[in-house]
């Protein structure tokens, strides 16, 4: 390992000092999974860490019950962010990692509130990441009512099979397509009915059609997913349930309004009243702040971890929204090897494990380390906001 100053080798002692509370929170939230919004011990115990370690805890953010937000320092300027995730994937659970990352972001704000350099660290509670519920996306309400506006940097890690500096994430939104017709009896009175399901069904072809005409970045995808249950009842309802994905938000835009109106349109054709919604905030794109995540990369060097500098993808977080509010960064760090895949059993098994725990270790280092950066650095700082204000999407 490099030469390490002084301060950071106290944050590290102090992680180091914390690794097996660390280790026990995790594998607690591990064995019990809990979807977005209701992940009530998950965000209990990270916020009950937090208060335990002389942090102000305001639970309930914003009306989100497993939302919260800790302070600790002067309540002035600087401040630096640490968000953490602990919501579960439906019957995977935790194939993200969000149970140590959490942990890990957690850890990272004690660690740096004890040798606070001046300013104020936050730890910010964000539930239901995961799109798989009603509404999804904690930190979309957060971003919207301004929270992350005064912040000098946001930090955010999160495991995967590689550690990675720079993912190029997409915009991402869920909508639900209803359509409403007319029951009847199929053989009995046909003609007195109006087809939900062959609406839905000509929407889809439809919004297969779309798909040729859009740029490579743009991805579509869908279910039927209610419709009627009798084969001689014509079917009076049926939802479509599509995610829309883009490099950049105002193209996601567009193709939304592509994708709703080829579907109102077959909805008129059959004569059934149509209505959308999102049935998960917008993520947007990831605004990387490319000085503040050189200074990540540097702490890496210091810790003797090798990265990847940039690879392309396709995951949507809604860390993107957070983003555009404030300097932020969202590294991946490695729990294990380029082999894992999230989201998948052997995912969730590495999440629970030794590999897994050394990930969470590095990531709440390299987080910490870089958190005493932006408080300690007025030049970084300014670099940091500079490049903030003239960021287009990336």
């Amino acid at each position: 390992m490099p030469d390490m100053p002084t301060e950071k080798r106290a944050l590290l002692d102090t992680i180091d000092h914390l690794f097996a509370q660390m280790k026990e929170i995790a594998s607690a939230i591990f064995s019990e999974p809990e979807l977005g919004y209701q992940e009530f011990k998950s965000s209990a115990r990270l916020a009950d860490f937090l208060e335990a370690n002389g942090f102000a805890v305001e639970r309930g953010l914003l009306d989100m019950p497993t939302a919260f937000h800790a302070a600790a320092g002067s309540g002035l300027a600087p401040h630096v962010a640490f968000l953490a995730e602990y919501d579960a994937l439906p019957v995977l659970g935790h194939a993200c990692g969000h149970n140590m990352f959490g942990v890990a972001a957690t850890a990272a704000g004690i660690a740096l509130s004890r040798a606070l350099p001046g300013g104020t660290v936050h730890v910010f509670g964000t539930p239901a990441e995961e799109g798989n519920v009603r509404d999804a996306g904690g930190k979309v309400p957060m971003t919207s009512a301004g929270l992350f506006d005064n912040m000098d940097a946001v930090i955010s890690a999160h495991a995967e099979g590689r550690t990675i500096l720079k993912q190029q994430l997409i915009s991402r939104a869920n909508l639900e397509m209803d359509f409403r017709g007319k029951a009847s009896h199929a053989a009995g009175a046909p003609e007195q009915g109006i087809n939900a399901q062959d609406a839905a069904a000509l929407a889809t072809m439809g919004i297969n059609s779309l798909r040729q005409h859009m740029t490579s970045d743009v991805r579509i995808h869908g279910l039927l997913t209610d419709t009627g249950t009798a084969i001689n009842t014509i079917p009076e309802f049926a939802r479509l349930r599509y995610g829309v994905r883009a490099r950049r938000p105002d193209t996601l835009d567009k193709t939304i309004e592509r994708v709703v109106n080829c579907a109102r349109c077959c909805a008129q054709a059959l004569g059934c009243e149509f209505s959308w919604r999102h049935s998960a905030h917008p993520y947007y794109t990831m605004r990387h702040n490319m000085p503040l995540l050189r200074a990540f990369a540097g702490n890496l060097d210091l810790l003797g971890e090798s990265y990847i500098e940039e690879v392309p993808s396709s995951y949507s977080p809604d860390m993107g929204n957070v983003s555009f509010k404030a300097p932020s960064i969202h590294p991946y760090i490695s729990i294990g090897g380029a082999h894992l895949v999230g989201h998948t059993a052997a995912f969730a098994e590495a999440c629970n494990s030794e590999c897994g725990f050394k990930g969470m270790l590095l990531a709440a280092r390299a987080m910490t380390m870089t958190g005493y950066d932006i408080l300690s650095d007025a030049q970084l700082r300014q670099a940091v906001r500079a490049a903030f204000d003239s960021a287009d999407p990336d």
